[in-house]
């Protein structure tokens, strides 16, 4: 009976430790911050990273420029935007700072092949990084190659912010790690060489486990997050540590006119469909739209009364499946793409924005942390 109760006893401790360092983070765009009074607004103590897009605009020939025009154009002249004056990113990091959260600068976007392939230039890309997140103050950095992904190119750029995150680290002098961290598609297939050089580096990996179905570029219309398939898909993903991958989350969709679920077309979606994102979907609920679960794939999809459209959108319902799920098999944490699309503004200028969605895997992560 003892040893019963002490295998208890250790498993709960267990449990409660693993779900203190699991991680709850957050994309957030630049764009969608215009005023310093949201900024004020964002309950920052339910993330522990949020992942900013806000890099400065270049253009593909500002790399073949020399380091000094670079750094005049790209890091000492640039501002963001301003509310009565205060600049609103630098407001965010301080008012995440003093929240304990971390912010690492997302750059994402096109154009990572030519600035990078050529060692010149991803040199210099590199020296404005480091001088950039410097000027701000930003925890570290975030990479979202997505297009034209060259996995070995990839790992080598990784390899070589690090070692300037490491020398930036000693010039700062004041013990802060600084971040780095990649985003890659679930279907990537990596082998045990070029994975240990990628975890080598990296401090975590976002896996986007979203966009799964065909979305505006696809010609099938499917679930955009079916757990089915994000299973299957990370099992290719097993050449790396757990504990070294972030699982996505979403709170958007797509909506489709005049098209069935699993129906092939002629040409792309864009003609049938488009984004959509949680909150779009609400009102259609008022609007006698009704939810059919999907047992295999544990996600729902949303149709019209008349049945000519349909959305795909996850609910609270599906994401506390996922997160529960995620636990489970020991992933390092989740990431949500992205903060603004389920967020539910607050009645007052000081209270705090919450969320339908997200506030599902804070609430479910403070309960284990209090069991």
């Amino acid at each position: 009976m003892k040893k019963v109760l002490f295998f208890a006893l250790l498993s709960l401790v267990c449990c409660q430790s693993y779900a203190q360092d699991f991680t709850h983070s957050t994309y957030l765009t630049g764009r969608s911050l215009k005023s310093a009074e949201k900024v004020k607004q964002i309950d920052y103590r339910q993330f522990q990273y949020i992942y900013l897009m806000a890099a400065p605009q270049w253009n593909q020939e500002d790399f073949t420029c020399p380091q000094e025009e670079i750094t005049r154009k790209l890091v000492t002249e640039h501002q963001y935007i301003k509310d009565r004056n205060v600049e609103i990113i630098p407001l965010l990091i301080q008012q995440a700072h003093e929240n304990g959260t971390k912010v690492l600068l997302s750059f994402a976007g096109e154009g990572f092949n030519e600035k990078v392939s050529s060692i010149d230039r991803q040199n210099k890309f590199i020296h404005m990084m480091m001088q950039f997140i410097d000027k701000y103050n930003y925890d570290g950095i975030e990479i979202d190659w997505e297009k034209q992904l060259q996995l070995p190119l990839h790992a080598d750029f990784l390899s070589n912010i690090r070692l300037k995150l490491d020398s930036l680290e000693k010039k700062r002098n004041d013990d802060r790690h600084l971040y780095l961290t990649t985003a890659l598609h679930s279907w990537q297939i990596y082998d045990k060489e070029l994975a240990d050089k990628l975890v080598a580096n990296v401090d975590w990996i976002n896996i986007m486990t979203y966009d799964m179905g065909g979305g505006i570029w696809g010609n099938i219309p499917k679930h955009n997050t079916p757990l089915d398939k994000i299973k299957k898909e990370l099992a290719h993903l097993e050449v790396f540590d757990r504990d070294k991958l972030c699982i996505g989350l979403a709170n958007y969709g797509f909506i489709y006119k005049n098209l069935t679920p699993d129906t092939k077309i002629e040409g792309k979606l864009n003609e049938y469909g488009e984004y959509f994102s949680y909150n779009d979907m609400l009102p259609l609920l008022q609007e006698g739209w009704t939810e059919e679960y999907d047992n295999k794939a544990n996600v729902s999809y949303y149709f019209s009364p008349d049945k000519s459209a349909f959305v795909t959108m996850e609910n609270p319902a599906t994401i506390l499946t996922k997160i529960q799920w995620i636990m489970e098999e020991k992933y390092k944490g989740v990431f949500w793409w992205e903060f603004n699309y389920d967020a539910i503004q607050p009645a007052s200028q000081t209270g705090k924005i919450r969320h339908h969605l997200i506030d599902v895997v804070s609430h479910y992560l403070d309960g284990m942390t209090e069991k």
